[in-house]
Protein backbone atom coordinates (compact mmCIF):
# COMPACT_ATOMS: atom_id res chain seq x y z
CA UNK A 1 0.00 0.00 0.00
CA UNK A 2 1.50 3.30 -1.04
CA UNK A 3 2.35 5.67 1.81
CA UNK A 4 0.21 8.76 2.30
CA UNK A 5 1.65 12.28 2.42
CA UNK A 6 2.08 12.19 6.19
CA UNK A 7 3.68 8.77 6.56
CA UNK A 8 7.00 9.50 4.91
CA UNK A 9 7.65 12.50 7.14
CA UNK A 10 6.48 10.81 10.35
CA UNK A 11 8.13 7.43 9.77
CA UNK A 12 11.84 7.24 10.73
CA UNK A 13 14.24 6.48 7.91
CA UNK A 14 16.57 3.51 8.10
CA UNK A 15 19.47 5.92 8.50
CA UNK A 16 17.79 7.51 11.52
CA UNK A 17 17.20 4.10 13.08
CA UNK A 18 20.85 3.15 12.56
CA UNK A 19 22.32 6.55 13.49
CA UNK A 20 23.98 5.22 16.60
CA UNK A 21 24.51 1.62 15.44
CA UNK A 22 27.95 0.43 14.37
CA UNK A 23 28.59 -1.44 11.16
CA UNK A 24 30.36 -4.79 11.35
CA UNK A 25 31.24 -8.01 9.56
CA UNK A 26 29.68 -7.59 6.13
CA UNK A 27 30.07 -10.49 3.76
CA UNK A 28 29.99 -9.04 0.26
CA UNK A 29 29.70 -10.74 -3.08
CA UNK A 30 32.43 -10.57 -5.66
CA UNK A 31 31.94 -11.44 -9.32
CA UNK A 32 30.82 -14.86 -10.41
CA UNK A 33 31.73 -16.30 -13.76
CA UNK A 34 29.75 -14.89 -16.73
CA UNK A 35 26.38 -16.29 -17.78
CA UNK A 36 26.35 -19.34 -20.06
CA UNK A 37 24.94 -22.84 -20.40
CA UNK A 38 21.53 -24.28 -19.47
CA UNK A 39 19.91 -27.32 -17.77
CA UNK A 40 17.38 -28.86 -15.30
CA UNK A 41 15.14 -28.46 -12.28
CA UNK A 42 15.79 -27.39 -8.69
CA UNK A 43 19.13 -26.06 -7.53
CA UNK A 44 21.79 -25.62 -5.00
CA UNK A 45 22.60 -27.61 -1.96
CA UNK A 46 20.63 -30.13 0.01
CA UNK A 47 21.10 -32.49 2.91
CA UNK A 48 20.73 -36.12 2.01
CA UNK A 49 21.31 -35.43 -1.70
CA UNK A 50 24.26 -35.60 -4.06
CA UNK A 51 24.74 -31.85 -4.28
CA UNK A 52 26.20 -31.28 -0.83
CA UNK A 53 29.74 -31.07 -2.14
CA UNK A 54 28.83 -28.05 -4.25
CA UNK A 55 28.37 -25.90 -1.13
CA UNK A 56 32.09 -25.05 -1.13
CA UNK A 57 32.67 -24.60 -4.85
CA UNK A 58 35.38 -22.22 -6.01
CA UNK A 59 32.72 -19.90 -7.42
CA UNK A 60 31.06 -19.53 -4.02
CA UNK A 61 34.28 -19.24 -2.07
CA UNK A 62 35.40 -16.38 -4.29
CA UNK A 63 32.19 -14.47 -3.57
CA UNK A 64 33.05 -13.82 0.08
CA UNK A 65 34.64 -10.50 0.91
CA UNK A 66 36.01 -8.99 4.10
CA UNK A 67 34.58 -5.86 5.67
CA UNK A 68 37.46 -3.90 4.18
CA UNK A 69 36.30 -4.86 0.69
CA UNK A 70 32.88 -3.29 1.25
CA UNK A 71 32.46 0.35 0.23
CA UNK A 72 30.78 2.89 2.48
CA UNK A 73 28.13 3.61 -0.15
CA UNK A 74 27.21 -0.05 -0.75
CA UNK A 75 23.58 -1.10 -0.50
CA UNK A 76 23.51 -4.02 1.93
CA UNK A 77 21.01 -6.87 1.75
CA UNK A 78 20.62 -8.98 4.88
CA UNK A 79 19.74 -12.59 4.11
CA UNK A 80 18.28 -14.68 6.95
CA UNK A 81 18.60 -18.31 5.85
CA UNK A 82 18.29 -21.66 7.70
CA UNK A 83 21.74 -23.18 7.26
CA UNK A 84 21.20 -25.57 10.19
CA UNK A 85 18.14 -27.38 11.53
CA UNK A 86 15.48 -29.39 9.66
CA UNK A 87 15.12 -26.83 6.84
CA UNK A 88 18.83 -26.48 6.08
CA UNK A 89 18.50 -28.09 2.61
CA UNK A 90 16.16 -25.43 1.19
CA UNK A 91 18.15 -22.88 3.20
CA UNK A 92 21.34 -23.77 1.35
CA UNK A 93 19.49 -23.48 -1.96
CA UNK A 94 18.12 -20.13 -0.83
CA UNK A 95 21.63 -18.89 -0.03
CA UNK A 96 22.92 -19.89 -3.45
CA UNK A 97 20.12 -18.09 -5.22
CA UNK A 98 20.63 -15.02 -3.05
CA UNK A 99 24.32 -14.81 -3.94
CA UNK A 100 23.58 -15.14 -7.64
CA UNK A 101 20.75 -12.59 -7.40
CA UNK A 102 23.10 -9.98 -5.96
CA UNK A 103 25.53 -10.65 -8.80
CA UNK A 104 22.67 -10.34 -11.32
CA UNK A 105 21.51 -7.00 -9.90
CA UNK A 106 25.00 -5.53 -9.98
CA UNK A 107 25.71 -6.70 -13.53
CA UNK A 108 22.32 -6.29 -15.21
CA UNK A 109 20.83 -3.39 -13.22
CA UNK A 110 24.06 -1.58 -12.45
CA UNK A 111 23.32 -1.94 -8.74
CA UNK A 112 20.41 -0.24 -7.00
CA UNK A 113 19.91 3.53 -6.76
CA UNK A 114 23.44 4.01 -8.04
CA UNK A 115 24.93 1.81 -5.32
CA UNK A 116 26.81 -1.48 -5.50
CA UNK A 117 24.89 -4.29 -3.78
CA UNK A 118 26.50 -6.64 -1.25
CA UNK A 119 24.95 -9.46 0.77
CA UNK A 120 25.28 -10.33 4.44
CA UNK A 121 24.19 -13.82 5.54
CA UNK A 122 23.00 -15.09 8.92
CA UNK A 123 21.80 -18.58 9.94
CA UNK A 124 18.32 -18.61 11.50
CA UNK A 125 18.83 -22.22 12.70
CA UNK A 126 15.15 -22.74 11.74
CA UNK A 127 14.25 -21.05 15.04
CA UNK A 128 11.88 -18.02 15.23
CA UNK A 129 13.70 -16.42 18.19
CA UNK A 130 17.09 -16.90 16.57
CA UNK A 131 15.75 -15.58 13.27
CA UNK A 132 14.52 -12.41 14.92
CA UNK A 133 17.82 -11.81 16.68
CA UNK A 134 19.78 -12.45 13.49
CA UNK A 135 17.55 -9.96 11.67
CA UNK A 136 18.19 -7.45 14.48
CA UNK A 137 21.94 -8.03 14.17
CA UNK A 138 21.82 -7.51 10.41
CA UNK A 139 19.94 -4.22 10.75
CA UNK A 140 21.44 -2.72 13.88
CA UNK A 141 25.04 -3.95 13.61
CA UNK A 142 25.62 -4.63 9.90
CA UNK A 143 23.49 -1.75 8.69
CA UNK A 144 21.54 -3.60 5.99
CA UNK A 145 19.00 -1.69 3.92
CA UNK A 146 16.61 -4.62 3.35
CA UNK A 147 16.01 -8.12 4.74
CA UNK A 148 15.29 -11.22 2.66
CA UNK A 149 14.84 -14.94 3.16
CA UNK A 150 13.83 -17.47 5.83
CA UNK A 151 12.05 -20.70 4.88
CA UNK A 152 9.94 -21.56 7.92
CA UNK A 153 6.67 -19.67 8.16
CA UNK A 154 7.19 -19.18 11.90
CA UNK A 155 10.66 -17.70 11.35
CA UNK A 156 9.30 -15.51 8.55
CA UNK A 157 6.59 -14.12 10.85
CA UNK A 158 9.15 -13.39 13.55
CA UNK A 159 11.48 -11.60 11.11
CA UNK A 160 8.55 -9.72 9.56
CA UNK A 161 7.48 -8.44 12.97
CA UNK A 162 10.98 -7.16 13.72
CA UNK A 163 11.39 -5.64 10.24
CA UNK A 164 8.17 -3.66 10.71
CA UNK A 165 9.29 -2.35 14.09
CA UNK A 166 12.67 -1.38 12.61
CA UNK A 167 11.22 0.18 9.48
CA UNK A 168 13.09 -2.10 7.08
CA UNK A 169 11.59 -3.78 3.98
CA UNK A 170 11.46 -7.58 4.19
CA UNK A 171 11.03 -10.03 1.30
CA UNK A 172 10.05 -13.40 2.74
CA UNK A 173 10.05 -16.96 1.46
CA UNK A 174 7.76 -18.50 4.11
CA UNK A 175 4.34 -19.56 2.87
CA UNK A 176 2.16 -19.22 5.98
CA UNK A 177 -1.14 -17.57 5.13
CA UNK A 178 -0.94 -15.04 7.93
CA UNK A 179 2.22 -13.43 6.49
CA UNK A 180 0.12 -11.63 3.88
CA UNK A 181 -3.13 -12.25 5.77
CA UNK A 182 -3.97 -11.52 9.39
CA UNK A 183 -0.34 -10.59 10.22
CA UNK A 184 0.33 -8.55 7.07
CA UNK A 185 2.76 -5.66 7.38
CA UNK A 186 3.41 -2.71 5.05
CA UNK A 187 7.11 -3.60 5.10
CA UNK A 188 6.64 -7.30 4.16
CA UNK A 189 6.43 -8.60 0.59
CA UNK A 190 6.10 -12.17 -0.69
CA UNK A 191 6.89 -13.44 -4.17
CA UNK A 192 6.44 -17.03 -2.94
CA UNK A 193 2.96 -18.55 -3.05
CA UNK A 194 0.84 -18.47 0.09
CA UNK A 195 -0.57 -21.62 1.68
CA UNK A 196 -4.00 -20.55 0.45
CA UNK A 197 -2.76 -20.32 -3.14
CA UNK A 198 -1.23 -23.79 -2.66
CA UNK A 199 -4.60 -25.16 -1.61
CA UNK A 200 -6.67 -23.41 -4.26
CA UNK A 201 -4.30 -24.72 -6.94
CA UNK A 202 -3.62 -28.24 -5.67
CA UNK A 203 -6.70 -29.44 -3.79
CA UNK A 204 -9.27 -29.20 -6.64
CA UNK A 205 -6.84 -30.91 -9.03
CA UNK A 206 -6.08 -33.71 -6.55
CA UNK A 207 -9.76 -34.31 -5.72
CA UNK A 208 -10.53 -34.59 -9.42
CA UNK A 209 -7.55 -36.78 -10.33
CA UNK A 210 -6.58 -38.74 -7.21
CA UNK A 211 -9.87 -39.39 -5.41
CA UNK A 212 -12.31 -38.00 -2.87
CA UNK A 213 -11.03 -39.57 0.38
CA UNK A 214 -8.10 -37.66 1.86
CA UNK A 215 -5.77 -38.13 4.83
CA UNK A 216 -3.96 -34.95 5.92
CA UNK A 217 -0.63 -35.15 7.74
CA UNK A 218 1.28 -31.99 8.66
CA UNK A 219 4.31 -30.73 10.55
CA UNK A 220 3.06 -28.87 13.60
CA UNK A 221 4.41 -25.38 12.99
CA UNK A 222 3.11 -22.23 11.28
CA UNK A 223 3.36 -23.32 7.64
CA UNK A 224 2.21 -26.88 8.27
CA UNK A 225 -0.81 -25.55 10.13
CA UNK A 226 -1.58 -23.15 7.27
CA UNK A 227 -1.49 -26.02 4.78
CA UNK A 228 -3.76 -28.09 7.03
CA UNK A 229 -6.29 -25.29 7.40
CA UNK A 230 -6.38 -24.13 3.78
CA UNK A 231 -6.52 -27.57 2.15
CA UNK A 232 -9.04 -28.80 4.71
CA UNK A 233 -11.26 -25.81 3.92
CA UNK A 234 -11.18 -26.44 0.17
CA UNK A 235 -11.77 -30.19 0.59
CA UNK A 236 -14.64 -29.76 3.05
CA UNK A 237 -16.33 -27.32 0.67
CA UNK A 238 -16.09 -29.71 -2.28
CA UNK A 239 -19.17 -31.87 -2.75
CA UNK A 240 -18.53 -35.59 -2.31
CA UNK A 241 -15.12 -35.21 -0.70
CA UNK A 242 -14.17 -36.71 2.66
CA UNK A 243 -11.33 -36.07 5.10
CA UNK A 244 -10.50 -39.47 6.57
CA UNK A 245 -8.18 -38.21 9.30
CA UNK A 246 -5.87 -35.33 10.23
CA UNK A 247 -2.58 -36.16 12.00
CA UNK A 248 0.50 -34.16 12.94
CA UNK A 249 4.13 -34.55 14.00
CA UNK A 250 6.66 -32.07 15.41
CA UNK A 251 9.07 -30.36 13.04
CA UNK A 252 12.20 -32.54 12.92
CA UNK A 253 10.43 -35.93 13.21
CA UNK A 254 12.42 -38.88 11.88
CA UNK A 255 10.08 -41.88 12.38
CA UNK A 256 6.71 -41.92 10.57
CA UNK A 257 6.09 -45.66 10.67
CA UNK A 258 3.14 -45.57 13.07
CA UNK A 259 1.36 -42.91 11.00
CA UNK A 260 2.03 -44.79 7.77
CA UNK A 261 0.51 -47.90 9.33
CA UNK A 262 -2.64 -45.96 10.23
CA UNK A 263 -2.89 -44.57 6.70
CA UNK A 264 -2.55 -48.06 5.22
CA UNK A 265 -5.43 -49.28 7.37
CA UNK A 266 -7.72 -46.48 6.20
CA UNK A 267 -9.87 -45.99 3.11
CA UNK A 268 -7.96 -42.88 2.00
CA UNK A 269 -7.35 -42.47 -1.75
CA UNK A 270 -4.45 -40.08 -1.20
CA UNK A 271 -2.40 -38.47 1.52
CA UNK A 272 -1.68 -34.76 1.69
CA UNK A 273 1.66 -34.19 3.41
CA UNK A 274 2.54 -30.72 4.68
CA UNK A 275 6.16 -31.61 5.41
CA UNK A 276 9.37 -29.95 4.27
CA UNK A 277 13.13 -30.47 4.43
CA UNK A 278 14.35 -33.58 6.22
CA UNK A 279 10.81 -34.31 7.48
CA UNK A 280 9.53 -34.77 3.93
CA UNK A 281 12.57 -36.83 2.92
CA UNK A 282 12.11 -39.19 5.89
CA UNK A 283 8.40 -39.59 5.21
CA UNK A 284 8.85 -40.35 1.51
CA UNK A 285 11.57 -42.92 2.14
CA UNK A 286 9.48 -44.70 4.78
CA UNK A 287 6.31 -44.49 2.65
CA UNK A 288 8.25 -46.25 -0.10
CA UNK A 289 9.84 -48.75 2.30
CA UNK A 290 6.55 -49.78 3.91
CA UNK A 291 4.56 -49.89 0.66
CA UNK A 292 2.29 -46.89 1.23
CA UNK A 293 2.96 -45.64 -2.31
CA UNK A 294 1.50 -48.88 -3.68
CA UNK A 295 -1.75 -48.38 -1.78
CA UNK A 296 -2.52 -44.68 -2.19
CA UNK A 297 -1.22 -41.54 -3.85
CA UNK A 298 0.89 -38.93 -2.05
CA UNK A 299 0.40 -35.22 -2.73
CA UNK A 300 2.43 -32.31 -1.33
CA UNK A 301 2.82 -28.56 -1.86
CA UNK A 302 6.57 -28.91 -1.26
CA UNK A 303 7.89 -32.09 -2.86
CA UNK A 304 8.92 -30.30 -6.05
CA UNK A 305 11.92 -28.74 -4.26
CA UNK A 306 15.08 -30.19 -5.74
CA UNK A 307 17.00 -30.74 -2.46
CA UNK A 308 14.00 -32.75 -1.30
CA UNK A 309 13.93 -34.80 -4.50
CA UNK A 310 17.65 -35.34 -4.23
CA UNK A 311 17.35 -36.51 -0.64
CA UNK A 312 14.37 -38.81 -1.23
CA UNK A 313 15.64 -40.15 -4.56
CA UNK A 314 13.43 -42.73 -6.23
CA UNK A 315 11.13 -42.74 -3.20
CA UNK A 316 9.75 -39.43 -4.49
CA UNK A 317 8.94 -40.79 -7.98
CA UNK A 318 5.23 -41.17 -8.80
CA UNK A 319 4.14 -38.77 -6.08
CA UNK A 320 2.29 -35.55 -6.89
CA UNK A 321 3.14 -31.96 -6.16
CA UNK A 322 2.49 -28.34 -6.86
CA UNK A 323 5.41 -27.13 -8.94
CA UNK A 324 6.69 -23.91 -7.43
CA UNK A 325 9.63 -23.77 -9.82
CA UNK A 326 10.84 -25.79 -12.81
CA UNK A 327 13.99 -25.25 -14.83
CA UNK A 328 12.01 -26.35 -17.91
CA UNK A 329 9.48 -23.52 -17.69
CA UNK A 330 9.70 -21.84 -21.09
CA UNK A 331 10.21 -18.12 -20.53
CA UNK A 332 13.11 -15.82 -21.50
CA UNK A 333 13.50 -14.83 -17.83
CA UNK A 334 13.84 -18.47 -16.80
CA UNK A 335 16.38 -19.17 -19.53
CA UNK A 336 18.48 -16.30 -18.15
CA UNK A 337 18.25 -17.62 -14.59
CA UNK A 338 19.08 -21.20 -15.58
CA UNK A 339 22.06 -20.13 -17.69
CA UNK A 340 23.48 -17.93 -14.92
CA UNK A 341 22.91 -20.56 -12.24
CA UNK A 342 24.49 -23.37 -14.22
CA UNK A 343 27.48 -21.22 -15.05
CA UNK A 344 28.00 -20.36 -11.38
CA UNK A 345 27.21 -23.69 -9.72
CA UNK A 346 27.21 -26.35 -12.45
CA UNK A 347 23.67 -27.19 -11.33
CA UNK A 348 20.18 -25.93 -12.14
CA UNK A 349 18.26 -23.52 -9.87
CA UNK A 350 15.62 -24.55 -7.36
CA UNK A 351 12.59 -22.79 -5.92
CA UNK A 352 14.22 -21.17 -2.84
CA UNK A 353 17.00 -19.76 -5.01
CA UNK A 354 14.58 -18.65 -7.72
CA UNK A 355 12.46 -16.81 -5.13
CA UNK A 356 15.54 -14.92 -3.91
CA UNK A 357 16.41 -14.08 -7.54
CA UNK A 358 12.93 -12.66 -8.22
CA UNK A 359 12.70 -10.93 -4.83
CA UNK A 360 15.95 -9.08 -5.52
CA UNK A 361 14.73 -8.08 -8.97
CA UNK A 362 11.43 -6.79 -7.60
CA UNK A 363 13.22 -4.80 -4.90
CA UNK A 364 15.52 -3.24 -7.52
CA UNK A 365 12.56 -2.37 -9.77
CA UNK A 366 10.65 -0.84 -6.85
CA UNK A 367 13.63 1.35 -5.98
CA UNK A 368 13.94 2.43 -9.60
CA UNK A 369 10.22 3.19 -9.89
CA UNK A 370 10.16 5.24 -6.70
CA UNK A 371 13.56 6.86 -7.15
CA UNK A 372 15.01 5.75 -3.81
CA UNK A 373 15.54 2.98 -1.25
CA UNK A 374 13.98 4.43 1.88
CA UNK A 375 11.20 2.23 3.22
CA UNK A 376 8.45 4.59 2.03
CA UNK A 377 10.02 4.57 -1.45
CA UNK A 378 10.06 0.78 -1.62
CA UNK A 379 6.48 0.43 -0.39
CA UNK A 380 5.31 2.94 -3.00
CA UNK A 381 7.40 1.35 -5.74
CA UNK A 382 6.09 -2.16 -4.98
CA UNK A 383 2.41 -1.18 -5.23
CA UNK A 384 0.90 -3.34 -8.01
CA UNK A 385 4.38 -3.76 -9.55
CA UNK A 386 4.33 -6.03 -12.60
CA UNK A 387 7.28 -8.02 -13.89
CA UNK A 388 8.16 -10.92 -16.18
CA UNK A 389 9.87 -13.44 -13.88
CA UNK A 390 11.21 -16.98 -14.54
CA UNK A 391 7.84 -18.64 -13.82
CA UNK A 392 5.88 -16.10 -15.87
CA UNK A 393 4.23 -12.72 -15.27
CA UNK A 394 3.69 -11.57 -11.70
CA UNK A 395 1.81 -8.72 -10.05
CA UNK A 396 2.73 -7.65 -6.50
CA UNK A 397 -0.68 -6.85 -5.12
CA UNK A 398 -0.91 -3.56 -3.23
CA UNK A 399 -3.62 -4.65 -0.80
CA UNK A 400 -1.66 -7.43 0.93
CA UNK A 401 1.80 -7.43 -0.75
CA UNK A 402 1.24 -10.95 -2.08
CA UNK A 403 2.45 -12.00 -5.52
CA UNK A 404 -0.29 -13.05 -7.92
CA UNK A 405 0.90 -15.55 -10.56
CA UNK A 406 -0.02 -18.82 -12.26
CA UNK A 407 0.65 -22.12 -10.47
CA UNK A 408 1.57 -25.44 -12.18
CA UNK A 409 0.47 -28.80 -10.74
CA UNK A 410 2.17 -32.05 -11.69
CA UNK A 411 4.04 -35.22 -10.88
CA UNK A 412 7.53 -36.27 -9.80
CA UNK A 413 8.93 -38.63 -12.43
CA UNK A 414 12.06 -40.72 -13.03
CA UNK A 415 15.38 -38.88 -13.48
CA UNK A 416 16.04 -37.32 -16.87
CA UNK A 417 19.06 -35.04 -17.31
CA UNK A 418 20.21 -35.41 -13.70
CA UNK A 419 20.59 -38.12 -11.08
CA UNK A 420 17.56 -36.99 -9.10
CA UNK A 421 13.84 -37.27 -9.99
CA UNK A 422 12.44 -34.77 -12.48
CA UNK A 423 9.14 -32.87 -12.71
CA UNK A 424 6.28 -33.18 -15.17
CA UNK A 425 3.63 -30.41 -15.39
CA UNK A 426 0.06 -31.73 -15.67
CA UNK A 427 -1.88 -28.47 -15.54
CA UNK A 428 -1.31 -24.75 -14.91
CA UNK A 429 -3.84 -23.12 -12.60
CA UNK A 430 -4.55 -19.45 -13.51
CA UNK A 431 -3.53 -16.74 -11.04
CA UNK A 432 -7.02 -15.25 -10.73
CA UNK A 433 -8.52 -18.64 -9.80
CA UNK A 434 -6.02 -19.47 -7.04
CA UNK A 435 -5.86 -16.06 -5.33
CA UNK A 436 -8.48 -14.82 -2.88
CA UNK A 437 -9.98 -11.38 -3.28
CA UNK A 438 -8.28 -8.77 -1.11
CA UNK A 439 -11.27 -8.47 1.21
CA UNK A 440 -11.15 -12.21 1.96
CA UNK A 441 -7.49 -12.47 3.00
CA UNK A 442 -7.83 -11.13 6.54
CA UNK A 443 -5.18 -8.49 5.84
CA UNK A 444 -5.91 -5.12 7.38
CA UNK A 445 -2.72 -3.32 6.40
CA UNK A 446 -1.32 -1.26 9.28
CA UNK A 447 0.03 2.22 8.72
CA UNK A 448 3.55 2.54 7.52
Amino acid sequence: MAPNANRESSYPSRRQILKHAGAAGTIGLAALAGCAGQSESGGGGGSGGDSGGEDTTEAETEQDQTTADSGSNDLKVGFVVPLSGPLSAPGEAEQRGAKLAVQHINEEFGGIDGRNVVGVFEDTQTDPAVGREKARKLVESDGVDVLMGAVSGAVSLSVADYAYSAGVPYYTYGGSNSITGSECKPTTFRYQFSADQDARAGAPWALENLGQNVWIHYADYSFGQSIRDTWQSVIENTEGSNIVNVTKTPLGTSDYSSYISQMQSSNADWVLTALSGSDAINFLKQADQFGLKNQMDIMSPLNSQQPLRQGAGMAAVDTYTIIRYSYKYDTPANAELVAAYEDAYDAPPDDPGAVMWSSMRLYAMAAENAGGTETADIVAGMADLESEEPMGPVTMRECDHQAVRDYPVGKIVAPEEYDWPALSVSEVRPADEITKACEDTGCEMPSL
